[in-house]
């Protein structure tokens, strides 16, 4: 699995409606996105639950590497580049994902994001076990938490948080991030118990 998001800024006084109105009339063609597993269009509102920026930041699954590429190289990213130019994108190799028994994507309403530095002493064997206990534990013992996904940049070794949850935004501690949810498509979800 692969976890992927790019974040888009915005200026201070960009109309969100813009955004809103894209998803709403492209959302729904990654329905049926070959290999994608899940995709949450996502946007931060400047001064609205700890957002320094208006943001336009989805955040994608992907059970293999073949699909992400061909996503990146082809015309539905294109639109993106046309449109907003060439946007850095975050990749992370996963280490877990759970769901919960009753996720339904359309009941996703808001994603946070926490990003943790990782000791160099860390046993990268024993977070994976523990990043992937506390991820069912996280679906089963908290009925808003619909899914967690967990990533590792082994570049700067930081360890990465998606949850996606069935209650709106709420505020977070410092250097979480909070994002609402405008549409979600899931394809391929079910590839990620094999990924």
């Amino acid at each position: 699995m692969f976890l992927k998001q790019y974040e888009i800024t915005l200026p201070a006084d960009y109309d969100m409606a813009i955004i809103r109105d894209r998803v709403a009339k492209h959302g729904a063609s990654f329905d049926d996105f070959p290999g994608l597993a899940l995709k949450c269009f996502l946007i931060r509102e400047r001064g609205r639950y700890g957002a320094e920026a208006n943001q336009y930041a989805p955040v994608y699954l992907w059970p293999h590497e073949k699909q992400m590429w061909r996503f990146l190289a082809g015309p539905a990213f294109a639109k993106i580049k046309a449109d907003f130019g060439v946007p850095p994108v975050s990749t992370w190799p996963g280490l877990a994902f759970a769901a919960a028994e009753h996720l339904d994507i359309d009941h996703i309403a808001s994603v946070t994001r926490v990003m943790t530095a990782i000791p160099p002493e860390t046993d990268l064997q024993a977070l994976l076990a523990r990043e992937r206990e506390e991820a069912d534990v996280a679906v089963s013992d908290d009925a808003t938490c619909l899914a967690r996904a967990v990533g590792l940049d082994p570049r700067t070794w930081t360890l990465v948080r998606f949850d996606y949850w069935s209650c709106p935004q709420k505020e977070l501690p410092s250097g979480a991030r909070s994002y609402q949810v405008l549409h979600c498509s899931a394809p391929a979800l079910c590839e990620l118990g094999d990924a």
